[in-house]
């Protein structure tokens, strides 16, 4: 019996991945090389999006990593009109990936100890002119580099408190706290999502629900999701001004504030270019949409425009804008990167990095295995019938029609083998994927890091890099004495052509100035994943997580030559590090233990306390269990939840505690709020709870989605002199911080009066 169909299929199944992955079959030969272009703004070569024709893996992936920039918006229109994309190949290409992707829990790492004995936020809240009555002792947003700022949903400069609840922005005269009161209203029809404060300057920014319903926007052809950032002048805390109103189209992705400068990310997801429509994402001021072309006196954007020769299955912007947030009529500078998507953003005092994770799926390695056996065999005749297929405009040919009809070509050659013949092909086919799957294992997941140079409002691209894994987030990134740091887990893959599935591990990095790998560790922890990173001077503190939770030291001292100084196994994992000391580190995460069947099981929250003064005997001086499975906090996915001051002995965390019912199944919802610790070098003591559920028990069914827990749940805390401030969409709570005592409490609501297009001001 002929087994012919069998493979046939195997060669057929190869050369659909061939053609939907976008490569061509043609040899090097018959195609000209593309000169990429990086850093200087010549002209770039416009070929078919992501061609990539005659080149092998590795060339193709150091093409996705070199950026190129256009010249002019001609040359970027050219761009999007040479051939549609496809997003078959791209589905196809990413489920031959083999990639397990874990599940995304946040972690932290900060600067240096020295710098977070307190907390810091930008430096313009340090000198608060004018502010008569304000306090000089209050807590600031816990953010990752001091010096540079990051939004929140509550905010302080000591006197007063901003904070968003759902559609509302209420400014709060918190100090002294006799006197607290509820000022003014600003309630948006757009729902804000975070604020930034700048001495006498508010800005908000968020999901532009409004724009769609104008009548601009009804003249437009493409339609998407729009952004708005808006700048209030709050000098009079009663009446705020609005100086300066922005829309983006696209939706929000990062930001940082420097000075007076916030650098805002906005990303347009599956972008299309529609003949005579704007060929960029649109950014309006004041309601009307900022022209691309220049002239004297007038507002406009034009900003640098880069991409990347990848296999682009839909055009996503990424939009980098810098705003002064105190000048309202300063020139906005924007740079504008077509990415396939972006992933994290870390962000110092002088550079911005931003990441996207590139793969390599098994049929990216099938077609250079097909273009090496297969393609010299065929007849020329079919040979130059494979060059005329490829060779046709995806507006002319789909690239399923291209597939079809080479399909076609190829089984027709195999039809044309003996059974020995095809037998033969098979082994030599899977021989050879196995010795490109075993060369290129490192290559299969990298992180891409781009770095640009940000001061004073101005962008400037500097240069690219790349490292082995998958980013968990920002906090696995650091910039430290010229030198970058990151942090990757490579995840597990299962392939056909590896009989042993790849397990996951871990690695540290460190790269130059010019984004130059100068020292790695690597292969940490298999069979593991990072849950959160610390880098703290000269060393860095990795948690990763299975069964058991290793925490790492790992000496950086010498960018060159990192090193594992220690490591300590105990029970559960940390999701968030946060320096005590220089010789203490507190953890924030889950308690583990063994289930009935013998697997992990995850229990109530676990704070950890560290002694890490020395790295060769790591030690766990103290742990705090709150509640059990199921018991949550909003500061394991978000450090800006997450309050701590040393001076004033002071931890507070948001939890939610469930008691447990037993070995299966989570308990009941006993508590919802603030839980309030002091912390020393011994371990910890609670102080109190705070909730906000005037004294009613939280239930289940409240838990399961009903909005009086949501409203209930405390989301922040701050401090001001010697009062903790806990906040709820329903309450500013105020508790003395020396016996959590109750002074005052402020139920955020405000009677309305006054209106506007978009929001109204109640005071």
């Amino acid at each position: 019996m002929r087994k012919t169909s069998m493979y046939k299929s195997i060669i057929i199944i190869l050369i659909s991945a061939f053609v939907l992955s976008g490569c061509s079959i043609l040899p090097e030969s018959k195609i000209p090389a593309q000169k990429p272009i990086v850093k200087e703004p010549a002209k770039p070569v416009i070929t078919k999006p992501g061609e990539t024709s005659g080149q092998t893996i590795k060339e193709q992936l150091a093409g996705q990593s070199e950026i190129k920039k256009f010249a002019s918006l001609d040359e970027l229109q050219e761009f999007l009109e040479v051939a549609a994309v496809s997003t078959l190949s791209y589905s196809r290409g990413m489920v031959g990936m083999g990639v397990g992707f874990a599940e995304e829990m946040v972690s932290d790492s900060m600067a240096a100890p020295q710098a977070m004995m307190k907390s810091e936020t930008s430096e313009t809240l340090s000198a608060r002119a004018g502010m008569g009555g304000a306090s000089d002792d209050f807590s600031k947003t816990n953010v990752q580099v001091a010096g540079v700022d990051e939004a929140d949903i509550i905010k302080t400069d000591g006197k007063y408190i901003y904070a968003v609840v759902q559609n509302n922005l209420y400014i709060v005269q918190a100090y002294p706290v006799e006197t607290a009161a509820v000022l003014t209203k600003i309630e948006f029809k757009s729902r804000p999502q975070d604020i930034y404060i700048n001495d006498d300057y508010l800005a908000v920014y968020g999901a532009d629900d409004v724009f769609y319903n104008t009548d601009l926007y009804s003249r437009f052809r493409r339609r998407g999701s729009f952004t708005f950032f808006k700048v209030f002048d709050i000098t009079d805390r009663k009446n705020p001004k609005q100086v300066r109103d922005l829309d983006f189209e696209g939706n929000y992705s990062n930001s940082r504030m420097i000075g007076d400068w916030v650098y805002f990310v906005t990303t347009n997801y599956n972008y299309y270019y529609i003949e005579d429509e704007p060929v960029l994402p649109r950014l309006l001021a004041d309601g009307a949409e900022l022209p691309l072309a220049c002239s004297d006196g007038a507002k406009c954007i034009m900003p640098d425009m880069y991409y990347f020769n990848i296999p682009y299955s839909s055009y996503n912007f990424t939009s980098v804008t810098a705003i002064n947030v105190r000048d309202a009529e300063a020139a906005l500078s924007q740079d504008v990167y077509l990415m396939s998507a972006n992933q994290n953003m870390y962000v110092s005092k002088d550079n911005m990095y931003i990441t996207y994770t590139k793969y390599v799926s098994e049929y990216q390695l099938e077609t250079e295995v097909m273009k090496e056996i297969i393609y010299p065999r065929l007849s020329a005749k079919n040979q130059e019938k494979i060059a005329k297929i490829e060779q046709a405009e995806n507006y002319i040919l789909s690239p399923e029609e291209k597939m079809r009809k080479i399909g076609e070509i190829i089984e027709s050659y195999a039809s044309s083998l003996t059974d020995e013949e095809q037998r033969n092909l098979e082994v030599e086919l899977e021989a050879k994927m196995k010795q490109k799957y075993e060369d290129i294992s490192k290559e299969l997941e990298k992180t891409v890091i781009h770095k640009i140079a940000i001061s004073e409002g101005n962008l400037e691209y500097q240069t690219f890099g790349e490292v082995t894994g998958q980013v968990l987030n920002q906090f696995s990134m650091d910039e430290s004495k010229g030198y970058f740091r990151i942090a990757t887990t490579k995840n597990r893959t299962w392939s056909r052509y590896d009989q042993e599935s790849q397990e996951s591990y871990n690695n540290m990095y460190v790269l130059d100035k010019d984004m130059q790998v100068v020292g790695a560790v690597e292969n940490l922890a298999e069979g593991e994943r990072i849950y959160s990173v610390r880098f703290m001077g000269d060393r860095a503190y990795m948690v990763t997580f299975k069964q058991m939770d290793p925490l790492f030291a790992i000496d950086l001292s010498d960018p060159r030559n990192p090193k594992i100084l220690g490591e300590l196994k105990i029970p559960g994992f940390s999701n968030y590090l946060h320096p005590y000391d220089e010789n203490i580190l507190i953890g924030f995460g889950k308690d583990t233990g063994e289930s009935e069947w013998g697997g992990v099981q995850t229990k109530g929250l676990k704070l950890s306390l560290f002694d890490v003064s020395d790295v060769s005997d790591l030690k766990e001086i103290d742990t705090y269990i709150m509640g059990d499975a199921g018991s949550d906090s909003i500061a394991l996915n978000d450090h800006k939840a997450f309050l701590f001051d040393r001076e004033k002995n002071l931890l507070s965390i948001p939890v939610s505690i469930r008691e447990s019912l037993g070995s299966r199944g989570w308990g009941n919802l006993t508590f919802s709020g603030a839980a309030v610790l002091t912390v020393d070098e011994k371990g910890f003591t609670l102080k109190g709870k705070i909730d906000h559920s005037d004294g009613g028990r939280p239930s289940s069914e409240d838990y399961w989605g009903g909005y009086q827990y949501w409203d209930n749940t405390v989301k922040r805390s701050l401090y001001i002199d010697d009062v903790l401030y806990t906040f709820s969409n329903n309450y500013l709570k105020m508790n003395k911080l020396s016996d959590l005592e109750l002074v005052k409490k402020l139920e955020l609501k405000k009677n309305a009066s006054g209106s506007n297009d978009d929001f109204k001001v109640i005071n």
